[in-house]
């Protein structure tokens, strides 16, 4: 089983490509958090796998949140890999990973990084799109050569990577430390309430929507706006929007 969380589509493809190779099946950790639902059934001999994004070198807050409540049935020492996509480093992500899970009982055996888009524009900007477009043919082959790891249970526990003081983690925010907000472009669709994981945009009718409660900063509703009327505070303003291009993302993750 492949455990993945995605905002843009770039672990979610990386997960489907995993999972095609190996017949293997998805678990979305996203909609789990949303709807409360955290029990994990393993079969036997049923590898397990966690692909998800790098949140500032390190675990994004809500693939910790969900690792603190994953209710595991069926674990008994089955192969265990975390694939980790970022625009450059993992830094402590598969350490932590690997940290997460040892207080389960559960043993990382293999982890491996792979370089997609970086699209935390609160920070920075997108590259041109031919260069986008060369960045998923690379991550091609590395998912190749990560495929082929997996399939023959490799066994290559995470690296150190950069020091844990040196990450800043994007814990979960909430009031205002949240600076996502909507111009006069949005028309009320509801898409950026209905894929929030968190569940905390409050939206309804025609009613604009509001951020409230804690936020995990994966920024899937500023990216997806049809209108392209979300702005993360004065940061995002001209800056270009992701999507993986090569994915078709959930629409919803209300029941």
């Amino acid at each position: 089983m492949i455990l993945y969380f995605t905002a843009t589509g770039n672990s979610q493809y990386a997960a489907e490509k995993i999972a095609a190779a190996t017949n293997d099946r998805l678990f979305d950790m996203g909609r789990a958090v949303r709807r409360g639902e955290f029990t994990v059934r393993l079969e036997k001999d049923e590898p397990l796998g966690f692909v998800f994004p790098v949140f500032a070198w390190t675990l994004p807050g809500i693939v910790e949140l969900f690792l603190r409540k994953m209710e595991l049935i069926g674990y008994a020492g089955q192969y265990v890999y975390g694939v980790f996509t970022c625009g450059e480093s993992s830094g402590h992500t598969g350490a932590a990973l690997a940290a997460a899970l040892k207080e389960r009982g559960v043993n990382l055996n293999f982890a491996a990084t792979l370089v997609m888009p970086d699209n935390y524009i609160i920070w920075s900007s997108l590259p041109p799109k031919e260069r986008l477009e060369r960045i998923l043919d690379a991550a091609d082959g590395q998912l190749r050569s990560i495929i082929a790891a997996v399939a023959g249970r490799d066994n290559k526990p995470p690296a150190g990577g950069r020091p844990e003081m040196m990450c800043l983690p994007l814990e979960p925010a909430e009031g205002e430390r949240v600076k996502l907000h909507v111009t006069d472009k949005c028309v009320a669709c509801g898409l950026c309430r209905a894929i929030c994981p968190m569940g905390c945009i409050r939206q309804s009718g025609k009613e604009k929507p509001v951020w409230e409660g804690l936020c995990t900063q994966c920024l899937a509703c500023l990216h997806r706006c049809p209108a392209g009327a979300i702005e993360w505070g004065r940061e995002t303003l001209g800056k270009a929007r992701y999507g993986n291009p090569r994915v078709r993302l959930a629409e919803s993750y209300e029941e």
